[in-house]
């Protein structure tokens, strides 16, 4: 009579609060030195419950002990947690589970196998109540012993064989394996998710046995040995992408409408990547033109129709080339042969070097310098504009030199300019002498 005990959960209002506790704390108890008043879940009383429940415990009788009960401290208001001394209810370990549950069976008279004890308790998941909620369920069915599968028929489990030959299966991309074990599940009752569950529980274990952290359980050599087995043969990285596809899974499958059929496809999809994909890459690597296949000083020989020869691979852009003129001093032959080693890497490399440079030619060489003439002044002023494209032209430059003293002085080739033609005279009306005047001084510098 003197412990009474207020469900939060269903009574959280304040009236529940005077009538259940704030009208009663003035009566002794009757039978023990003390009255207690349980309430659990007390998070979840309101925000008036609280403050009718605060008077209360500030200025407590003598004779009442009030105990509040809660998964959630962090909802409970600080002027009461201030007024109340905290036990931490830690979770159990599954050794400590297992050995309870094993203590209530050998209690009761109850034979059973250890793997049937040690699966219950890590469904227990640490807690006590719920280990022996679920040992409850599993003796419904079990006769004279309680057994491994009279725990996965009442529970819903899948049995660590089978989880273990599915992941096998899937790291070793088999797929007629993955779908034959897939059936086989099935037609035992469980469905996707349990599927699901049931394989990131067994990677929680093949984890922590793969970085030698100790599972914990009955310690039963046979199954710590299959454990660690798989584990050794999947490979901690392995585990650690199957534990991400399982976790993945589980948050999907909750939205699918075909579960079945979804999950085949799921796991499938794990490390079944085409092998011919990578040869793909290494085709598309060996197509591309190396800087080998360019121009080379040998071949570029001042000619006015150069020949190619024919190559069997069909090369995707055609390569540019460099016209040196057909007469010229031994030096300036010397430098245009410098100049076409220099730029081919970048040519091949750049569409846009290989645009500013396909037309240039060395067109003077002094002691100390060689002229690069530009078609176009527009060319020349684009490279200017690139501070990173000049400074690799002179760095090739350099290499190419060796120690020759010559530095590059860019210039515009006057000669290859279009020249107007004398003969074709254009009749302009007198207004327009002047424009065409100004046209002419405006592209005269371009």
């Amino acid at each position: 009579m003197d412990v009474m005990e207020m469900d939060a959960a269903s009574e959280a209002g304040v009236d529940d609060v005077r009538r259940l506790i704030v009208d009663i704390i003035e009566y002794l108890p009757t039978v023990a030195k003390y009255k207690i008043f349980i309430i659990d879940e007390v998070h979840d009383l309101s925000g008036k419950a609280f403050d009718a429940l605060l008077k209360t415990i500030e200025e407590p009788p003598e004779h009442i002990i009030f105990i509040l009960a809660t998964t959630e401290l962090h909802k409970v208001p600080a002027t009461i947690q201030s007024r109340c001394q905290k036990f931490q209810f830690n979770r159990a370990s599954i050794h400590d589970v297992y050995a309870r549950l094993a203590y209530v069976l050998e209690q009761e008279g109850v034979e059973f196998e250890p793997a049937a004890v040690q699966t219950i308790a890590r469904m227990a998941d640490g807690g006590f109540r719920d280990g022996l909620s679920l040992l409850e369920q599993a003796l419904i069915t079990a006769t004279s012993k309680l057994t491994l599968q009279n725990v996965l028929d009442q529970l819903g489990l899948i049995p660590a064989e089978l989880v273990d030959d599915l992941l096998v299966a899937m790291s070793e991309k088999k797929p007629d394996e993955i779908l034959r074990l897939i059936e086989e599940i099935y037609r035992s009752g469980r469905d996707a998710k349990a599927i699901l569950e049931a394989m990131l529980q067994r990677l929680s274990e093949m984890t922590r046995a793969s970085f030698g952290v100790e599972v914990g359980g009955s310690g039963e050599a046979t199954l710590e040995a299959s454990l660690r087995a798989t584990a050794s043969q999947l490979g901690s990285e392995t585990i650690l992408r199957l534990r991400e596809l399982c976790a993945n899974g589980i948050r999907d499958v909750r939205e699918v409408s075909l579960p079945r059929l979804w999950l085949e496809s799921h796991l499938l999809s794990f490390g079944l990547t085409p092998q011919a994909a990578p040869m793909t890459v290494v085709q598309k690597v060996e197509a591309k033109p190396e800087p080998k296949a360019m121009p080379t000083p040998e071949p570029v020989v001042a000619k006015a129709e150069p020949q190619v020869a024919p190559d069997p691979t069909p090369a995707p852009t055609p390569a540019p080339t460099i016209n040196l003129p057909e007469a010229g001093s031994p030096e300036l032959d010397e430098a245009g042969k410098i100049w076409v080693a220099a730029v081919s890497g970048l040519m091949a490399q750049s569409k846009v070097a290989a645009s500013l440079l396909q037309r240039t030619r060395p067109s003077a060489v002094t002691e100390d310098s060689v002229t690069i003439c530009f078609a176009r002044k527009l060319d020349m002023d684009q490279l200017h504009d690139k501070p990173k494209l000049i400074a690799a032209v002179r760095s090739e430059w350099d290499q190419a030199k060796g120690d020759r003293p010559w530095n590059l002085v860019f210039a515009v080739d006057a000669a290859s300019a279009p020249k107007p033609d004398a003969n074709a005279a254009v009749e302009l009306p007198a207004e327009g002498a002047r424009l065409a005047e100004i046209a002419k001084e405006v592209f005269e510098h371009f």
